[in-house]
């Protein structure tokens, strides 16, 4: 079957229009006008969280670490464990055997205290004369101490109750868990090493990706949640929606600066997120903290 050349042209035509007309569905443009102009940087909607120690001032040292970067965790998971585990292990062991022994003491001492009770009160009940006042004298001072042995026992256990909880807050603190179901992005200290000023770790959602956009404060009146915006930068094969969620309150300094020399570099700004749409997910998780150009429609 053969076409002639005039149909063929219509076809190719056609295709080209309805393939023009679908990417232009799809993608947005950042010289549509009118617009709010705005550098922004791609971040996770759970943000990059950094997952320290809680072991004190004087720091802590990684004995195991149970996972690796762009490992996916659970929240809850144990994530390390610190050198001073087993001592502080061995120190709640320690408190609960105590426990153990006092409690012993007070048994022991509570039947003491039953005897010397019921001597006690059978020799007051005793005729004058019968004994010796020295010894009705005896037999209530060592009830009394019985009576109060058994406080001081009671007090210590006491003590000594509050001391493994104490033990065991500080072994609770030797692991570090997860505080978020998400993706390990980055590793500051491994195995033998002391965590310092960074953290252990940073983990972050990247299942919803945002863009921050740093909006100029005189331009935010025109920014309202819900308006769509478009996002794009160097390198990419695509723009991106993204749809305005949540608007700052702070007015501070710009974090990014545009690359032309002539630029202002010390703008008054308001962080304004726009969620970025699901398709950018997976071209993106990769850049977290990506400088990109947005433009918000009115």
């Amino acid at each position: 079957m053969r076409f002639s050349k005039k149909y063929l042209f219509y076809l190719i035509a056609s295709c080209v229009f309805t393939c023009s007309s679908v990417l232009a569905e799809t993608q947005c443009r950042l010289d549509a006008k009118p617009g709010i102009g705005a550098l922004g940087r791609i971040e996770p909607r759970s943000r990059v969280i950094k997952v320290s120690h809680n072991a004190g001032p004087e720091g802590a040292r990684v004995a195991q670490l149970f996972f690796q970067e762009a490992d996916s965790v659970q929240s809850g998971a144990k994530l390390a464990v610190l050198s001073d585990h087993v001592k502080r292990k061995t120190e709640v062991q320690a408190a609960g055997t105590r426990i153990k022994v006092l409690e012993a003491q007070r048994a022991v001492e509570q039947i003491a205290l039953t005897f010397n009770q019921k001597e006690h009160l059978r020799h007051q009940s005793l005729e004058p004369g019968a004994v010796s006042i020295s010894l009705i004298d005896a037999k209530r001072l060592a009830y009394e101490q019985s009576l109060a042995n058994l406080k001081r026992l009671s007090a210590e256990i006491a003590r000594a109750q509050a001391e493994l909880k104490i033990a065991e807050a500080e072994l609770d603190n030797m692991l570090i868990t997860a505080p978020i179901t998400g993706t390990v992005v980055k590793i500051f200290a491994r195995p033998g090493e002391r965590i310092g000023d960074n953290g252990l770790l940073q983990i972050a959602d990247l299942s919803q990706l945002d863009v921050v956009a740093e909006v100029y404060e005189s331009e935010l009146p025109q920014v309202k949640i819900g308006q769509t915006g478009c996002i794009t930068a160097s390198g990419f094969k695509r723009s991106y929606r993204a749809q305005v969620r949540e608007l700052g309150f702070l007015v501070r300094k710009n974090d990014l600066n545009d690359t032309d020399p002539l630029a202002d570099r010390d703008n008054r700004i308001i962080e304004v997120r726009l969620t970025l749409e699901p398709e950018a997910v997976a071209d993106l998780q990769h850049q977290i903290f990506r400088q990109v150009k947005v433009r918000i429609s009115p």
